[in-house]
C-alpha cells in the first residue's frame, strides 16, 4: 500500500488514464491581474493595459503575450529580466517596456520599472476565497500544521521545528510539514493552482529519526474536502500528487483516510482510494525547485511539471459518495515527506 503524505491511503485501483498532449488554452489579456513587488516592500495587484512583453535577448526580440508568462524577476538595473514562461521557458533578456498601468481597488496607477522587483501573473479568471489561515502567501491565507514555516524573502519556508503544543514524531499524532487552506470549501471547484515547488532535504536541527540528508519528498492535494492536523483522526479525503525525490510520482485519492491507532502511526485505514496516474522521470531541483500546474475541471484532472503534462484524466468517480465524502470541490493542501525541508514560490490560484 502507498500512502501519500498528505495523509490520503490508497491502493491499487482502476486507471483512467488520458495521453492528451495539448498545450494550455491561450486567454485574452482582459482576464489577467499582475502582482508587483517593489523595491520599497509594497505589493500591488491589479488589471494591466498591456497586452503583451517586448524582450530583447541576445538572440532575437519577442513580444511575449501575459496569458503565456508566469513571473518576470527584475535584475539590479531594472532593464534585465528573467521571464518564466507557463510551458516552462526561461527568457532572459532587456525588457522594453514603459511604465506599467494598472487598475487597482484604489484607482489607477502607473509603476515604472525602476521601482518593481518582481512581477507576477496572478490571475486568470476569478480568484477562489483566499481562507482564513494566518500566513498570507500567493492570494490565499495558509494555515501551517505540524512545523512552524515563515515567509522569506519570495518564498513559503517550513522550519526545523515542531508548531508548539503539536505532539511530533513517529509514536506521536503525526510527520510532515504542512500547509493548508480552504479545506472544504464549496468555492473551490473548478480551478488552477501553479507554483514552484523546492524539497530541501533534510535539516540537521530536526532529525530525530536519522534519515539521510538528501531525503526529500512531497504531496500536493487538491480537492480537498477534509484532513486534520494528526494522523490518528479520521478525515483524509481528498485527491493528491506524491512526488518522490527519486523523479518518481504518483496521483490518487482517498476517503477518510487516517491511523486507527490512539496515538502513532499504524494501523492505516481509509474508506476507499483509487490510484488515477503514477510515473518516473521528473528531475527534482532543490535549489530552484519546480514548477508545477494543476487543473481540475469537472471531472477532468490534468497536471504539468516544468512544462511537461504528466496526466490529463477524467475521474468518473469524483462525484460519487464514498464513506460520506464527495471529492467534487475543496482546497489545497501542501505536505513534504516526514522531516524533509520544503517551500513554495509564486503560487496563484484561479477559477476556471
Amino acid at each position: 500500500m502507498k500512502t501519500f503524505l498528505t495523509g490520503f491511503a490508497v491502493v491499487a485501483g482502476c486507471q483512467l488514464l488520458s495521453t492528451g498532449l495539448a498545450e494550455p488554452e491561450k486567454t485574452g489579456p482582459g482576464s489577467l491581474r499582475l502582482a508587483l513587488d517593489l523595491i520599497d516592500g509594497s505589493h500591488i495587484v491589479g488589471t494591466p493595459a498591456i497586452e503583451q512583453v517586448p524582450v530583447e535577448s541576445s538572440l532575437a526580440k519577442v513580444d511575449i503575450p501575459l496569458g503565456r508568462l508566469v513571473a518576470i524577476k527584475m535584475a539590479e538595473d531594472h532593464q534585465n529580466a528573467v521571464l518564466d514562461l507557463q510551458n516552462g521557458d526561461r527568457v532572459k533578456g532587456v525588457i522594453k517596456l514603459g511604465p506599467i498601468a494598472l487598475d487597482t481597488i484604489f484607482g489607477k496607477v502607473s509603476v515604472s520599472l525602476e521601482t518593481i522587483q518582481s512581477l507576477r501573473v496572478v490571475s486568470i479568471g476569478t480568484t477562489p476565497s483566499p481562507g482564513e489561515g494566518r500566513l498570507a502567501f500567493g492570494g490565499v491565507n495558509w494555515t501551517p500544521w505540524r512545523t512552524q514555516f515563515e515567509v522569506r524573502g519570495d518564498k513559503l519556508v517550513s522550519l526545523p521545528a515542531a508548531q508548539p503544543g503539536f505532539n511530533y514524531g513517529h509514536s506521536g499524532n503525526g510527520r510532515g510539514a504542512t500547509l493548508v487552506n480552504n479545506i472544504g470549501s464549496g468555492e473551490w471547484k473548478d480551478y488552477r493552482v501553479q507554483f514552484e515547488l523546492g524539497m530541501n532535504g533534510v535539516d540537521p536541527a530536526f532529525n530525530p529519526f536519522m534519515l539521510g540528508p538528501d531525503y526529500g519528498a512531497a504531496s500536493i492535494g487538491f480537492h480537498v474536502v477534509d484532513v486534520k492536523e494528526s494522523w490518528n483522526e479520521r478525515g483524509g479525503s481528498g485527491y493528491g500528487l506524491s512526488l518522490g525525490g527519486d523523479g518518481s510520482w504518483s496521483l490518487g485519492c482517498g476517503y477518510n483516510s487516517y491511523c486507527n491507532t490512539p496515538v502513532g502511526y499504524g494501523n492505516p485505514t481509509s474508506d476507499g482510494s483509487r490510484i488515477l496516474a503514477e510515473g518516473k522521470g521528473l528531475k527534482p531541483d532543490p535549489v530552484n525547485g519546480n514548477k508545477v500546474r494543476i487543473e481540475v475541471s469537472g471531472t477532468r484532472i490534468q497536471i504539468w511539471v516544468d512544462g511537461e503534462k504528466i496526466a490529463d484524466l477524467r475521474d468518473d468517480k469524483m462525484g460519487e459518495a464514498i464513506g460520506g465524502q464527495t471529492l467534487d470541490h475543496g482546497g489545497i493542501t501542501f505536505t513534504w515527506g516526514f522531516e524533509s525541508m520544503g517551500w513554495i514560490r509564486n503560487f496563484s490560484a484561479n477559477q476556471l
